[in-house]
């Protein structure tokens, strides 16, 4: 295994995360806890240290599926039939009610799925407004000012009005639920399945920090 050290931007990206595993898995890091850890694996133990659940063997991207293929039934949105991990998407959640279907699903399951996006073309436009604008913030304050809001405002827009699905299947989905949502989905309250939890977390951080797997689980932080 390559002696890999991740570099201060990565340690960075997993540090603005932390607030938010937190909050996830309903739990509060004491001042200085992380400053010792080594190495990812020893960071994701402690985190399970941390989760003052009761653990079951039972696995909950299963239940998420059955959650979502409940919610969608009870929605009227699709038949029990047609509930499958390899669904598209697209067949489940047409263009022309998209928005409508997706906000039934969520206010019947509890959490938000955060599926839809805007168009890429209009998104990077807006990334590209922001980056700008910043800059304009040195050469002409009121100008930059301007270019910030209005870039706020068409994220906030495409926060409501945006369509286009990332994910292709319902399998995909699945486990998007799964990683963001553990507690959740899990169908005996206040438990979790510590076999499966670090791969779970694993995989959230690596979503979440940009960081690629490999070198997450086998680099070290210093």
């Amino acid at each position: 295994m390559n002696n890999k050290i991740l570099d201060t931007y990565e340690i960075e990206n997993l540090e603005d995360c932390i607030p938010s595993i937190e909050e996830m898995y309903k739990f509060k890091f004491e001042k200085g806890e992380t400053q010792n850890v080594k190495n990812f694996d020893e960071f994701c133990n402690l985190i399970i240290s941390k989760i003052d659940f009761e653990n079951v063997e039972s696995c909950t991207s299963q239940q998420a599926f059955y959650k979502l293929r409940n919610s969608l039934i009870e929605e009227k949105i699709t038949e029990k039939e047609n509930i499958k991990l390899e669904t598209k998407l697209t067949e489940i959640f047409p263009r022309k009610n998209r928005i409508e279907l997706v906000k039934r699903v969520e206010n019947n399951i509890g959490f938000k799925l955060n599926i839809l996006l805007p168009p890429t073309i209009i998104f990077y436009t807006l990334v590209l407004l922001s980056v700008t604008s910043l800059i304009f913030l040195f050469i002409n304050f009121k100008f930059g000012i301007l270019g910030i809001a209005i870039s706020i405002f068409g994220f906030y827009l495409c926060s409501w009005f945006g369509k286009e699905i990332e994910l292709e299947t319902l399998k995909e989905l699945v486990e998007k639920i799964t990683l963001e949502n553990y507690l959740e989905v899990r169908t005996q309250k206040n438990t979790v399945n510590k076999s499966e939890l670090k791969d779970v977390i694993t995989n959230w951080f690596v979503e979440n920090a940009d960081i690629e797997k490999e070198k997450l689980i086998s680099a070290t932080f210093k």
